[in-house]
């Protein structure tokens, strides 16, 4: 500041020399006869000091004055910074009736302006993002609850009906007919086992997903060994530590989720391996579900399954492949195929 004000003090004495010199000139020139320059030295050097004192006074008051008048309005400008630095849009500066601060300040007021537009447009923005969110959050909901009142009915439901039934002919037939009592009975049990094995399955599902705080193979193991825990099924787990993009690692324990889900309804199996294999030739990560079960005829199982639906939508988005083969009597091998993109690898 005293820079600035050293040099306002010269700018102010050099205007100050200039205006007398003007001044003594002009007024020789109007008026030479009554005013004479003087030819003395004496004279001369006399009315210079003269002139460089009272100019030198007025320069330093000058650019006291002009110094404080132009810090009064950078002041005024910082604290008009500092407030809308600390979220203050509302605040605006007042013009000074200088011209060249008024141009600054007009400036000023136009960024504070656009700012406060700004934020107000990103706020009414996360608004309606959020109620967005809340509204996708109610809508899947929803959806789920439809998804499982659905499996409940026509997997569950129907099968305690059919037991309800099966119970009472039994009932009925226990005097008279006791060998088909027996079979009925045997079909109750097989019935039994099946609701149960549905209700494994709906379980499974609805175990929450934890991959936020673990990585694909902690969770994978996770979920074999709560299988293992719950569930009168042996689960083997062969998982590599690999590292992939967070939205194919949920597709995949997702498909996870739904392929022991499908061993769990219809294998009959007692035991399940789960693999987690990365390949670097060509680059691409494979996961396979093999169970002992019943196995299937593929040709035999409608297009429009839920669970092989599933599984497949799931691996198309993640730009991968998934492939059933399966024996009867010896089992079923699920195989997830996904290539790993060059940019995802190098991440």
């Amino acid at each position: 500041m005293w820079f600035f004000r050293l040099k306002w003090t010269v700018y102010h004495f050099l205007s100050c020399i200039l205006a007398v010199l003007a001044c003594a000139l002009l007024l020789h020139l109007l008026f030479p006869d009554l005013i004479a320059l003087p030819t003395q030295p004496e004279i001369i050097a006399a009315a210079l000091g003269i002139a460089v004192v009272v100019c030198a006074i007025g320069a330093v008051v000058g650019a006291f004055y002009s110094g404080r008048e132009v810090r009064s309005e950078l002041e005024e400008i910082t604290l008009g910074a500092k407030n809308l630095a600390y979220g203050n849009l509302d605040y605006r500066l007042a013009y000074s009736g200088s011209a060249e601060f008024d141009g600054i300040i007009q400036a000023f007021n136009e960024m504070a302006s656009r700012l406060q537009a700004q934020v107000e447009a990103l706020q009414k923005l996360a608004q309606e993002n959020e109620q967005l969110i809340q509204e996708t959050k109610i809508t899947a909901i929803s959806e789920e609850r439809q998804r499982l009142a659905r499996d409940l009915h026509d997997a569950v439901s129907q099968q305690l009906f059919a037991i309800s039934m099966m119970a009472a002919t039994a009932t009925r037939l226990a005097q008279r007919d006791p060998e088909k009592t027996a079979d009925l009975v045997q079909e109750i049990s097989q019935a039994a086992s099946r609701a149960q094995a549905e209700m494994r399955a709906l379980l499974l599902q609805l175990r929450p997903l934890t991959l936020q705080d673990e990585s694909l193979n902690q969770a994978l193991a996770n979920l074999a060994a709560e299988l293992e825990s719950r569930q009168t099924i042996e689960c083997e787990v062969d998982l590599d530590t690999v590292s992939l993009p967070k939205n194919i690692e949920n597709q995949l324990f997702r498909i996870a989720q739904e392929g022991l889900s499908n061993v769990l309804r219809h294998a009959e199996a007692d035991q399940v391996k789960i693999s987690l294999k990365a390949s670097e030739t060509p680059p691409r990560v494979i996961m396979v579900i093999e169970d002992n079960g019943k196995g299937f005829i593929i040709d035999r199982i409608p297009q429009s399954s839920m669970g092989i639906r599933s599984i497949r939508e799931r691996s198309t988005l993640i730009g991968g492949t998934a492939q059933w083969l399966s024996v009867p009597g010896q089992g079923t091998r699920l195989e997830i195929r996904v290539p790993i993109a060059q940019e995802a690898e190098e991440r």
